[in-house]
């Protein structure tokens, strides 16, 4: 048990560092410049270096003001990373948040207008982001499919997938963690333009480069589950005890493992 604690500890401080304190660094020394160097001498290397050397000075000779000062950067750091964790998951719940149905159909019909065409109805997105799209969509084709809610199976099949389905699963869902946390550092980085015009550029790199991981990460998440439950629906039909007269689940059987998993409630 010590072993496994041990080896716990270990991850979750290499965690810390690489997505927490090390990112939060880096912010901080940005922070720092942004606000001695302001708008107006934003990118005066002279006058920061003139700056940095009088707090150097200021520093010198005094242990517990530079201990405290360490200890603020580090404290900074991780409430910088801590908040861009926080910003993270938000960016992921707005990537799956529904679109306001009149919004999204004020603009079909703007669309239709301006270019005059007249016809079957466009598809009408469910969700703000192609990726909740995309994730909505596989709820929908599963249920299409197999008559299963893959919301009360997924948790369930992962208990089932074999040790060299999950972590590619998981490595996909990482990437897509990832995403959404670079796009939280552009938004952070965007609250520093406000002070510092250099963040700028920077802010909009960042969030250029989390939506296009997002979307293909989050396609590829997406696709890994759907074809989870194509391969393994059986082992969990089997696994709930529910016989399979056609060889894979069907809309009646997908019906019974709902009401089995939500408790029937």
């Amino acid at each position: 048990m010590n072993t496994v604690l041990a080896e716990l500890g270990k991850k979750l401080a290499d965690r810390w560092m690489g997505a927490v304190l090390l990112p939060g660094l880096l912010f901080v020394a940005a922070a720092v410049c942004g606000v001695l160097l302001g708008h107006g001498s934003a990118l005066d290397r002279t006058y920061l270096s003139d700056e940095l050397a009088r707090a150097g000075t200021r520093l010198a000779g005094r242990p517990a003001a530079i201990a405290l000062t360490v200890t603020g950067t580090l404290l900074a750091a991780t409430v910088s990373g801590l908040a861009v964790q926080a910003l993270a998951f938000a960016v992921r719940r707005m990537r799956v948040s529904r679109r306001p149905l009149r919004l999204a159909r004020w603009r079909r019909e703007r669309a239709r207008a301006a270019t005059g065409r007249t016809g079957p109805e466009r598809y009408l997105p469910a969700r703000i982001t192609g990726i909740g799209d995309r994730f909505r969509l596989v709820d929908e084709r599963v249920d299409a499919q197999y008559g299963l809610s893959a919301a009360l199976a997924w948790p369930r099949l992962w208990l089932l997938l074999p040790e060299t389905t999950r972590p590619v699963i998981s490595a996909a869902y990482s990437r897509y963690q990832s995403s959404s946390e670079t796009t939280a550092w552009g938004l952070l980085a965007g609250v520093l333009g406000l002070f510092w015009w250099p963040a700028l550029p920077v802010a909009v790199a960042l969030g250029l480069v989390g939506r296009h991981r997002g979307r293909s990460s989050g396609a590829a998440v997406a696709d890994l589950v759907e074809a989870a439950v194509d391969i393994h629906q059986r082992q969990l039909a089997e696994a709930l005890g529910v016989d399979l007269p056609h060889g894979r689940i069907t809309p009646a059987e997908g019906l019974q493992i709902n009401g089995m998993l939500n408790k029937r409630a």
